[in-house]
Order: C-alpha cells, then structure tokens, then sequence
C-alpha cells in the first residue's frame, strides 16, 4: 500500500514517509485494520507499507508488483499536477471498498480509479463494478500490461473489461508502467487466426489529461483525433472460408455444442456439405458471441426462414431471439462488466447485412429487414454450397 497513518493519526504516503524515522521508533498503521506496518523503501523499489507477518487484514492486499504500486503513483502525481482532488488508497466504507484512486470531476463528480494488474474473476470484477454505481461513483477501469490484447488469442479475462463506442468500436485502456503511456487499444476485433486484431494510439502519462480520460470513458472517444479507423476499413475483404475438410471434421465433434448442432441439421434433413458456403465464412468466432457463427447463423436462418410470411426482422426481434438461445444453452456468450450488447449485436448486423449483398434479405429500414429466400433451401440463383 503507498499510504498510512502515522502515530498521530494523520495519513502520510509512502515516498514522504522517512525510513530513519521508522528505525527510530516512528510507528506507521494500517488506515483499515490499525495494525503495524513496515515501510520499505529503496532506490530500486517504489516507496510503500506492508504489513507484518500472519496480517489478516482483508483490505489490503499484500503482494502488489511493483508496476501496480508505480502505476498508483504516477496517475497520481499526474491528476494532483493538474489541479484536481484526488486520494491515494481511499476506503469507502459504505462500500466496504477502496478504490487506487479517487478523483473528484469539475462537476463534483467522484471517480473510482481502479489500475487492474492482477487476474479478477469476472464476477468479483462485476461486484466491484456495481458496487461504485450503487452508491454514485463512477469507475474507470485501467489494465495492466497483463492483459494487453496485442498478438494474442481473445480470452475471457480481456473480454471482460472491453467498453464499446460508435467512435472507438470495441477498445480497452492499457497503461505501460515501463514506458509510462497509457495505449488505447480500440476497433478490436477477431481475425480467422482467432486472434486481436486492433488500432493503437498511446498516450505519454505526461500529456494525459484529466480531461482525456472523462472524454474517454464518459463519451467513448478521443479529443482531437478525428480519424481512428483501421487502415482496412471501408475495403473490400477477400472472402475466406472454411475448407471442405475441415467442415468434415465437424461430423466427429462430441461437445454438447456440437451435438446439437449436428442433430438440429439432421432432424432438419439437411446435411453439412450442402450447407450455403456463407454459413463457414471466416473469422468463425467474435467478440461477444463464444459459438462459433456457423452455428449460430444456422439457428437464426432455420428460425427466421419461412416464406410463408412477410414480417420484417427488427433489432429487437434479433436480439430477444439471441437472448432466448443463451438461455436454451444452444449459444454461448461471454460476460463483461458491462451491457455489453453492441459486442452480441455487431456480428447478428454484420450477417444480415451479409444477406443483404447476396440478395437473401432486403433492408426496408434502419435495422430493419425482411427475408426474401429461403438460403439454408437453396432456392436462390448463383446460391453455392460449402463445397464450391
């Protein structure tokens, strides 16, 4: 921890605290359990206070690394150099939580700054979350180099602190203690290698502002920069699709999953080779969505396919047909700290306007479409199976 109080009650941080003092007597406490603390400090490690052996203090935690104790400070420094009130390490007891920082806005409001460099189980992450709002706290959450998305394959642990915004797109804060920047990775999506493939604008921790940050995580964008998009955008994408041999694979997969995927086609009298080739277009997996998207396109095209009537599917049809195959279990998804629907909404909007450029759908209005062929039936012109 970087603060405690002194015998006199008074809380002092860390790197004011004098280590002389300390060997001669000056005692320093714990502000949430009172017990003694030890300051260790040097010229390599950042100033801060430990409790003393068999501590059972369930505050703070021991074992901080040392870029979560720099990155502390640093955010620190920077919003105090600037003018505002911030605290160190403050305990809200309301709560029964304390926050790495708690910043006070222009407009009164109370930010609870939390830098995450350590694994947290997405519901401990959720509680924590709610808990702030609860109580009137905003939370800003920024990552640790741990969970930077660069050249790794999505995990849940990432997943669970993306945000999502018409400007950025899906995006995530990363602060590099080493570097001293903080990176917005944003327009995050998933390649057919399974793996990130994202836009990056990073930060000194010199020029971020306070201003920066509530222009991020209250708007969903950046001052000044206009023009974020990846270099990608707006072009068209080579198809890629799965090949013949690995779609014959899929006839050997034992997951439940699987299984009923491969039972629904059967029950169906349909089989996979003979399946439209978009159903096994590449990439196969996004952001929100676990199952893979032939799958699940399967399920919408079979639910949504009946020739026999005209009504349009709407946005909201869409997603409370998603929302009912979660609770079915015959889709997964993955959990965030937040709303996250635009993350299971982009890739239902993505395939329809998929059907949309092959003339299996026609848009009658702003997420508004109506079916005009049956795809999964093969009934359309120039219609190519998976096998070409």
């Amino acid at each position: 921890m970087l603060i405690a109080r002194n015998a006199s009650g008074e809380l002092i941080q860390a790197y004011q605290a004098s280590k002389e003092k300390s060997k001669n007597g000056e005692i320093y406490y714990c502000p949430a359990c009172k017990g003694k603390l030890v300051l260790k400090k040097g010229s390599i490690m950042v100033a801060h206070f430990a409790h003393r052996q068999h501590s059972d203090c369930a505050v703070f935690s021991e074992g901080e690394t040392l870029p979560h104790l720099k990155g502390k400070q640093l955010l620190f420094e920077k919003f105090k150099s600037e003018g505002f009130e911030v605290m160190l390490e403050c305990w809200l007891p309301e709560l029964q939580q304390r926050p790495d920082l708690l910043l006070v806005l222009a407009d009164g409001k109370k930010i609870a700054l939390e830098y995450q460099c350590s694994p947290i189980s997405p519901a401990n992450l959720l509680a924590r979350t709610q808990g702030y709002q609860r109580f009137g706290y905003e939370v800003w959450w920024i990552c640790g180099m741990n969970y930077q998305p660069g050249g790794i394959k999505m995990t849940q642990s990432i997943y669970q602190f993306l945000k999502h915004s018409v400007a950025l797109g899906s995006w995530i804060g990363i602060m590099d203690t080493q570097t001293e920047e903080m990176a917005i990775h944003h327009h995050l999506k998933l390649g057919s290698d399974d793996r990130f493939h994202f836009v990056k604008t990073a930060i000194p921790v010199d020029d971020l502002k306070v201003a920066t940050l509530e222009s991020l995580y209250r708007k969903g964008c950046l001052p000044g920069c206009d023009d974020l998009l990846p270099p990608s955008a707006g072009r068209t994408v080579d198809r890629k699709h799965m090949q013949a041999k690995d779609i014959n694979l899929l006839r050997y997969r034992t997951d439940p999953e699987h299984r009923k995927f491969l039972l629904a086609v059967y029950l169906d009298r349909k089989d996979l080779y003979h399946l439209p080739a978009f159903l096994f277009e590449l990439p196969f997996r996004t952001l929100g969505i676990r199952t893979p998207a032939y799958i699940w396109r399967y399920y919408l095209l079979r639910d949504f396919s009946d020739l026999e009537t005209t009504t349009p599917l709407t946005k909201k049809q869409l997603l409370g047909w998603l929302s009912k195959c979660i609770r079915m279990n015959m889709i997964r998804t993955r959990t965030s700290k937040e709303v996250d629907e635009a993350n299971l909404w982009e890739p239902l909007l993505q395939f329809m306007m998929r059907l949309v450029e092959d003339g299996h759908a026609a848009a009658i209005g702003r997420e508004e479409w109506i079916l005009l062929s049956a795809p999964l039936e093969g009934k359309t012109d120039g219609q190519h199976s998976c096998l070409g």
